[in-house]
């Protein structure tokens, strides 16, 4: 069985709706910060990060993008993951990776500025910085939503991925009422009954200062 290290409003919510989606039995293994900061999770992920899946091989793999898709390869007739033959997975996989490397990374610049930061008053310039790129990636992210899903009627993984996203934005209504297929988005993939319980949840239904 899978083992699945979270936290609420963490990466993990993807990884979690997936296999929720793909029916994969796991365990969930809720951290607090005093977890986080453990000899034997750091064994599992040096960073310190959620989440971590630990494979029935006893591995670990780590980062919430590549554990959720590792999962949907698990199993290719979900169409969770476009197969290689498929002709939207060259968009898939560009979108996908948009989303890591370019979304993510500008929530945590947000949330987490004096992280990017050597000087401690350089701080609240990066912040402002961050959520500025955040609503221009959104706008970007917004014209190629086919909607309701990003690729229109086909659910992928995806989905669930930008959902996360969205919801860690500093006004998610704001965001949804500015980009209405952004909102669109979200609304369907909560109202799935496997993706939307797990979304209740992982408290991806909470405004909070820290996502």
């Amino acid at each position: 069985m899978y083992k699945l290290y979270w936290m609420e409003r963490t990466g993990a919510f993807a990884p979690a709706a997936v296999m929720a989606e793909l029916d994969i039995p796991y365990e969930g293994i809720c951290l607090d910060q005093h977890g986080l900061k453990s000899d034997h999770f750091r064994a599992r992920n040096p960073m310190a990060q959620i989440p971590v899946l630990i494979l029935p091989d006893g591995s670990s793999m780590t980062e919430s993008g590549a554990i959720s898709l590792y999962l949907a390869e698990t199993k290719p007739e979900s169409g969770l993951a476009p197969a290689l033959d498929d002709p939207i997975r060259p968009r898939f996989l560009h979108w996908l990776s948009f989303a890591q490397v370019n979304l993510y990374e500008t929530v945590l610049r947000y949330f987490y500025a004096e992280r990017y930061t050597s000087d401690p008053a350089g701080a609240p310039g990066v912040q402002q910085a961050a959520g500025e790129r955040f609503d221009r990636l959104w706008a970007m992210t917004a014209e190629a939503i086919q909607g309701p899903y990003f690729f229109g009627d086909r659910f992928t993984i995806l989905d669930i991925y930008l959902a996360m996203l969205a919801a860690w934005h500093i006004d998610p209504p704001a965001l949804y009422a500015r980009l209405p297929k952004v909102g669109a988005l979200v609304e369907a993939t909560v109202a799935r009954p496997a993706a939307g319980k797990v979304w209740r949840d992982y408290g991806m239904d909470q405004r909070t200062e820290q996502s």
